[in-house]
């Protein structure tokens, strides 16, 4: 008879927290981009609202685009 296998629990969490680790290393530079604060990336840190996040951030205009934007507008009046 063989020996049953159990395996660790926190190993079973490695592939879920390197992705999560992943995302929030992936959201600092792109919410500096965007003009927002950090706590965005530490948000990010939450496992389960992660994706939606990212896909906040990844969905905002670049602060540069507006910042041009606003220039061309003042320009115009």
């Amino acid at each position: 008879m063989q020996p049953e296998f159990h395996p660790d629990p926190l190993l079973s969490l490695l592939p879920f927290l390197v992705i999560t680790a992943i995302f929030f290393v992936f959201s600092i530079p792109m919410s500096r981009r965007k003009g927002k604060s950090f706590v965005y990336p530490l948000l990010c840190l939450i496992p389960f609202i992660t994706p939606f996040i990212i896909f906040y951030l990844a969905s905002l205009t670049d602060k540069e685009v507006l910042d041009r934007l606003a220039a061309l507008e003042g320009k115009l009046r």
